[in-house]
C-alpha cells in the first residue's frame, strides 16, 4: 500500500489516519459517480446513493483481514494488496449479487462500484489485477478516468433503460384506470 510516484493520490503510511479518510471518501464518490444515472433514477435515491457510496470502499476490509489487525498504520505499510483485488474477485461478488438479488441492476452496480475501486488502486501499480496471475501488476494511470467514464457511460444506458420501463408501467397503470366502455 506504499504511495507510488505514477499515482500521486494513495496512502501515505505516515499518515495513516488521513490516507484512510481520504481512502473512503475518493472510492466512495467514485462508486456513486460510476452508477449516478441509476441512482438518480431510482425511487431510493439517497438510500442507493449512501450503498454506492459505503461499496465503494467495501473492498478494502481485506486489507484488515490480510494484516489481521484494525491498525491503520499496518494497514497503510502491507506489502501488496490483497487477492480480492482482482477483476476475478468482483466478477464473483456480481454474480453472486445476481443470484442473490435476482436484479441484473443490482449486479450491475456492485461490478461497476467495485470496479472503479480496482480502477483506481491499480494506477501506478501494486495490484495484481488477474489474480492469480502475476501481471499485469497495476494499470495505466489513465485507466481510472478513463474506465470511470466508460462505467457511467454503460450505467447511463441502463439507467435508460430503467426509465423507459417504468414509463411503460406508468402508462399501463394509467390505461387500466380508465374506464371500459
Amino acid at each position: 500500500m506504499s504511495p507510488y510516484g505514477a499515482w500521486p493520490f494513495l496512502s501515505d503510511a505516515n499518515h495513516p489516519f488521513l490516507s484512510a479518510v481520504w481512502a473512503v471518501l475518493v472510492h466512495g464518490v467514485l462508486g456513486v459517480f460510476v452508477v449516478a444515472p441509476i441512482v438518480w433514477r431510482s425511487d431510493h435515491r439517497v438510500r442507493y446513493a449512501l450503498l454506492a457510496f459505503v461499496g465503494g470502499s467495501a473492498l478494502d476490509a481485506d486489507h484488515f483481514i490480510a494484516a489481521g489487525s484494525l491498525n491503520l498504520h499496518t494497514i497503510e505499510t502491507l506489502s501488496g494488496r490483497p487477492a480480492t483485488h482482482s477483476l476475478g474477485f468482483i466478477v464473483l461478488l456480481a454474480l453472486l449479487t445476481a443470484v442473490l438479488t435476482r436484479s441484473r441492476l443490482a449486479a450491475w452496480a456492485v461490478f461497476a462500484v467495485n470496479l472503479s475501486h480496482l480502477l483506481f488502486d491499480a494506477a501506478g501499480g501494486g495490484v495484481r489485477v488477474l489474480y492469480p496471475l502475476a501481471h499485469p501488476d497495476g494499470l495505466p494511470w489513465l485507466a481510472c478516468p478513463v474506465g470511470a467514464l466508460a462505467l457511467l457511460g454503460v450505467s447511463t444506458w441502463l439507467a435508460g433503460g430503467l426509465s423507459r420501463r417504468k414509463s411503460q408501467l406508468h402508462d399501463r397503470e394509467h390505461l387500466d384506470a380508465l374506464p371500459v366502455g
